[in-house]
């Protein structure tokens, strides 16, 4: 698969925006309607590109436009030339209209936001366009209190990616009630500012971008069609409702596909928490009784001590170990099960800080390590060229280290992860 940093610069002019018309003499897209866009290259700076392509594809010089804004980056995936466009947006408000195309563009045209979805475009332009259409910096008074949950997501350090998960669909569905938009394109851009600000303060969770990346798509495309604005508030509260049940059905799934991985009177070691993993350890105790847990308590934020005590509240004899321990206990240990914050498209698991040194171990003594999650943690932002930071505590584990994913389908070879992402990943606004 091939990777192409890009920018893609929209000039407006009484309320208006500029489009183009590719020749056939370009590499790509010919004849399809696009902005201003040009290949980063090298180190350079995008907003430096987007001036130079400015001038060259419309004759026009830097003192005759001014930039609005830039937007944040997006991705755009071309299944059928196997390629991730990374797109960089930016618009700029031009003070000539007098356009020389050069040989890259045929045609231009002024047309309305309105107007930009009965084109033929390049991959995501009209996405591209919401990126700096909108001003996604500033919150509205209205979503003041949306704002705050969302800060306090980020903040969570005790739930697992399943529970947050579900909390990203909850307040995007409480920023519609919330919102104050007479008109469908700002409630949307309300949902948008609230989608991205979720997606940033929970960075390594793949289910936060692609579950909210679900629900924006679908408003997104109802949006398009003439969608009323308490059409779209009636269907973001329909389609949330819908995608948190899924979700759920597909983590007790997966839970229950794990289950078949448990032995009678074998022992289980544990990392971190997790719902699907805690679950699965309690379905699989009631069928097949006399196997132990031991669950280290995961430092610094001791969620395998919470772990544990659910599993005994549970009637699940688990044992807290510390995570010094581990290497003392290994040799009666039979398989390492944990969860996952994100499962990258290379079949590496992103998860708490220490899992990579337990898969390393337990790999040595010939014990395998399983992930059980939904697949929707499997990283559609990965896939497509925006690689999650590892935040200060998780880490990665190589794919080499996990025996296989257990998911609502039921097991996953590492290898086969990126295949599973690429049908994911249509159905995601990303």
């Amino acid at each position: 698969m091939k990777y192409h940093q890009v920018v893609t610069s929209f000039l407006t002019a009484a309320q208006q925006i500029l489009i183009l018309r590719r020749s056939d003499k370009v590499g790509s897209y010919q004849g399809r309607w696009s902005a201003v866009s040009g290949y980063l290259e090298g180190t350079e700076e995008p907003l430096t590109r987007a001036i130079t392509e400015i001038r060259e594809e419309l004759g026009l010089p830097a003192e005759q436009v001014n930039l609005v804004r830039k937007g944040e980056t997006l991705s755009a995936y071309d299944d059928e030339n196997d390629t991730v466009w990374i797109i960089h947006p930016f618009l700029f408000e031009s003070l000539s209209t007098s356009i020389k195309l050069d040989w890259e563009n045929v045609d231009y045209r002024w047309v309305t936001p309105a107007q930009l979805p009965s084109y033929a475009t390049v991959p995501k332009l009209r996405e591209a366009f919401d990126r700096v259409r909108y001003d996604l910096q500033s919150v509205p008074a209205s979503l003041a209190g949306v704002m705050h949950k969302v800060k306090q997501v980020g903040e969570d350090r005790v739930h697992g990616a399943t529970f947050i998960g579900r909390e990203a669909v909850t307040l995007l569905s409480e920023a519609a009630r919330s919102s104050d938009a007479r008109d469908t394109d700002t409630l949307f851009s309300h949902l948008l500012l609230v989608g991205l600000r979720l997606r940033r303060v929970q960075p390594a969770m793949a289910n936060v971008w692609n579950l909210i990346g679900t629900l924006l798509q679908t408003v997104d495309l109802h949006r398009a069609s003439g969608a009323t604005v308490q059409e779209l508030r009636t269907l973001i509260q329909k389609k949330g409702t819908q995608i948190l049940e899924e979700n759920a059905q597909a983590s007790e799934d997966a839970s229950r596909k794990t289950v078949q991985l448990l032995q009678q009177d074998g022992v289980v070691l544990t990392h971190s928490y997790s719902n699907t993993v805690l679950r699965s350890l309690e379905l699989g105790f009631k069928s097949r009784r006399g196997f132990k847990v031991y669950a280290t308590e995961s430092y610094p934020g001791m969620e395998g001590e919470q772990l544990a005590k659910e599993l005994i509240a549970r009637g699940v004899p688990a044992t807290v170990i510390a995570d010094s321990a581990v290497s003392s206990i290994l040799q009666g240990v039979d398989l390492v099960l944990v969860g996952a914050d994100s499962v990258l498209k290379d079949g590496s698991l992103l998860h708490k800080v220490g899992t990579r040194d337990i898969a390393a171990a337990a790999k040595k003594r010939g014990i395998p390590t399983y992930s059980a999650c939904e697949s929707t943690k499997f990283s559609t932002q990965d896939f497509l060229g925006e690689r999650p930071e590892t935040p200060t505590l998780f880490d990665l584990t190589p794919a080499d280290l996990v025996s296989s994913y257990v998911t609502e389908g039921g097991q996953t070879a590492p290898t086969n992860v990126e295949q599973r992402i690429r049908g994911l990943q249509n159905e995601i606004y990303a």
